[in-house]
């Protein structure tokens, strides 16, 4: 824990007015430990406020304390005021602050505090840090941050599904390479507060629409390249199918993992068309870095089998950009 320990443990001490913001288009990570913090700070008797930049997934809606959740484009003035307002602004699962546009602003204009807890890389610097990029997820280190404050907490029922949520997702249920012995630990502890981790499975993966799976099915079968020779596996999701199946926030999560799966696949790329850009984003196996080279080609970043990017190039362009660099990366290995 960098900072002032004693300092924020003054601050938490009297009732707070506490903001806890998290990235753009909120994944399990981000909406898990926003809410497991939200509901261990309410029970301290602090005013606490979830406020996300963008709208997050309805399949996330059975989240206890979901429903309090502030989006920010439907409640600028509110959150602003929230935020001008607060004594400690708690930033999870992101690094810098643009990564939570277009709230940056007034977090900045507020000038107050902040505590960042986030496991990605190159992190900016504030007052306080929890930041670990070992850590399977930031709801890890929200759970270690909570036995920071108290060495026996109380973990509530909403506390365990809210964490649980986050480190499972950002797992891959427990099959990527940012599980760990923690991950373990920490939910076997989570079960004997009472985790009925059944129940969250059904909420996060058995509880999604007709239309999704199609769209799916679709994607795999019309829409997915298959470069065995350079190890590369790539899915394009244009406006035209997003239109067509209806696609709402959240419905393209994990399935830039389907090539994966197959063996020969190294490296699997999910391209998203939207309004004014083209989101990518990207997973690998075993020792090919994919957050360097989203960092290096496509202005993103992220873990190094997972990470994320941008362009303002079109689809068969970005195609066309991603398997030369990957057809030139396999001619450099084979020489060396």
């Amino acid at each position: 824990m960098k900072g002032n320990l004693d300092t924020l443990r003054t601050l938490l001490s009297k009732p707070s007015k506490i903001v806890i913001t998290t990235h753009q288009r909120p994944d399990g990570d981000a909406m898990g430990s926003s809410l497991g913090l939200y509901h261990f700070l309410s029970s301290l008797g602090n005013e606490v406020t979830v406020i996300v930049p963008t709208e997050y997934p309805g399949y996330f809606s059975w989240m206890p304390g979901a429903d309090k959740v502030m989006v920010y484009p439907m409640t600028k003035a509110a959150s602003d005021e929230k935020i001008m307002d607060a004594d400690l602004i708690c930033c999870l699962d992101f690094n810098t602050l643009p990564r939570i546009a277009p709230v940056d602003e007034t977090v900045r204009a507020s000038g107050k505090p902040i505590l960042l807890i986030d496991h990605h890389l190159m992190p900016d610097e504030f007052e306080w840090m929890l930041h670990d990029v070992k850590a399977c997820s930031t709801c890890e280190l929200v759970y270690r941050f909570i036995h920071i404050l108290n060495e026996q907490p109380a973990i509530s029922m909403e506390m365990a599904q809210c964490l649980y949520t986050g480190i499972l997702t950002d797992t891959g249920n427990f099959q990527n390479g940012a599980t760990n012995q923690a991950a373990f630990r920490m939910v076997a502890n989570l079960m004997d507060c009472g985790l009925n981790i059944q129940f969250v499975q059904e909420q996060l993966n058995q509880n999604g629409t007709e239309s999704k799976l199609r769209f799916i099915g679709n994607s795999l079968l019309n829409r997915m390249i298959i470069r065995k020779d350079i190890g590369l596996g790539i899915i394009i999701v244009d406006r035209k199918d997003a239109r067509t199946y209806n696609l709402q926030a959240g419905d393209t999560e994990g399935l830039v993992n389907y090539p994966l799966s197959i063996k020969e696949i190294q490296v699997a790329v999910l391209i998203k068309e939207e309004k004014d850009i083209t989101k990518l984003s990207f997973r690998s196996k075993g020792l090919w870095d994919v957050n360097d080279f989203a960092r290096t080609h496509f202005e993103g970043g992220g873990h190094k089998n997972a990470a994320g990017g941008r362009s303002v190039l079109r689809s068969d362009l970005i195609i066309k950009k991603v398997t030369e660099l990957f057809e030139k990366a396999q001619k450099s290995r084979q020489s060396s």
